[in-house]
């Protein structure tokens, strides 16, 4: 098999930004994934970029992303359709009332503008939410973008700088001699790399297992549905406390997903069934109630994607002294929106050992204690709904 200089496992966002960042850099960059390239959460996504003010740790990097997006087409040279007009959390009770006073507590530690708006306001935001609406938390700032555009622009910019991406080829293991990487065993025999990136959500846990590492992430089954084309009525990004995210795309769609979701287990020969249609069913009945001029829409199509749901919800990000070459990466159920500067940071990490980018508190250090027990102790068990 072809050697390389670095081998990225898995063709989700974070594997597609990083492979793309590490060769651009002058890197041999070889994409390795048991599927179809996005085939996952990243080209399932909402399309949102989280700004995650309620965590300092993971704030910085946030907003690193988010100057990223502003010219991401630019730099990959494909259309993203990147929309940065806010993003808008709705209320539909006085539960939820208090609930969006919490929430702004939390996003008031970081200094992104976050302001607690009343139903008009929001109304003018969103014309078309419902009478049932009571108040809302908006920022300017945030945005979204089409998830597979945005799947599709990593891709093609990654092979236009040269880059190869290896589709429906399983990785089984990591290659580590004398406390270096040499490459990784594939369904396919091995391939050669003295730098091994792991991007592969849920699965990272399995590839670690051998090196004694316990990585705490469990895998989740996103469900999504996308109607037919409406008129133009809202630009901002919606998330409704009834646990449901909707934007408008720049067709008219209304693209929505949300919880539930139901874990799954991830293995590398097979792919997750999906998706879920009593899921699917409570999405829509949860989207009229947000939206009723919604119920007029057909639904064109459903979909769904396994992503990574972190112990702790935070990105993870972490280079391995031993074995030395080693680095893994996990979006925490929000890499779409990360993905620009974990991208960035991983190519780095990966090149030079070292990053610029504001990653000091996302290590897997900060797991040192946890249990082996964790998903037992919060009842994690494939099939199940956790929210």
């Amino acid at each position: 098999m072809d050697n390389y200089d670095v081998i990225v496992v898995g063709s989700g966002l974070l594997g597609l930004s990083t492979a793309y960042n590490a060769q651009k850099a002058g890197a041999r960059v070889a994409v390795i994934d048991r599927g179809a390239t996005a085939y996952e959460a990243s080209s399932r996504a909402t399309g949102y970029l989280s700004l995650r003010a309620d965590d300092p740790d993971e704030a910085p990097l946030a907003e690193m992303a988010e100057k990223l997006w502003d010219s991401l087409d630019q730099e990959l040279g494909y259309p993203t359709e990147w929309t940065q007009k806010g993003r808008l959390w709705v209320a539909f009770s006085d539960k939820q009332v208090d609930e969006l006073r919490e929430t702004l507590k939390a996003f008031q530690r970081a200094d992104f503008g976050f302001e607690m708006i009343d139903a008009d306001s929001c109304r003018k935001l969103i014309p078309i939410l419902s009478n049932e609406t009571r108040a809302g938390i908006y920022t300017p700032r945030s945005g979204h973008a089409n998830p597979q555009r945005v799947s599709q622009a990593y891709a093609w910019a990654f092979q236009d700088v040269g880059g190869i991406i290896l589709e429906h080829m399983p990785v089984y293991s990591v290659i580590e001699e004398a406390g270096k990487v040499k490459g990784v065993n594939t369904a396919n025999g091995k391939i050669f790399a003295e730098r091994v990136v792991l991007c592969a959500g849920g699965f990272n846990a399995n590839l670690l297992q051998p090196f004694g590492v316990q990585f705490p992430v469990a895998s989740v089954r996103l469900e999504a549905l996308v109607t037919t084309p409406l008129p133009p009525m809202f630009e901002v990004g919606f998330i409704g406390l009834n646990g449901l995210s909707i934007r408008q795309t720049k067709r008219g769609n209304l693209h929505a997903n949300g919880g539930p979701h139901e874990w799954v287990d991830v293995d590398a020969d097979h792919e997750p069934a999906k998706p879920n249609t009593p899921i699917v069913r409570n999405l829509v009945r949860r989207m009229i109630e947000a939206f009723p001029v919604a119920a007029g829409a057909q639904l064109l199509r459903t979909w769904a994607g396994v992503l990574d749901i972190t112990r702790d919800q935070k990105t993870i990000i972490h280079r391995f002294d031993n074995p030395e070459g080693l680095s893994v990466a996990a979006g925490a159920g929000h890499g779409f929106g990360m993905a620009p500067a974990i991208g960035i940071a991983m190519a780095e990490l990966a090149l030079k050992g070292t990053t610029s980018a504001p990653i000091g508190r996302l290590g897997l250090e900060r797991f040192a204690d946890i249990s082996p027990n964790w998903k037992t102790e919060k009842q994690w068990n494939a099939g199940s709904y956790n929210t």
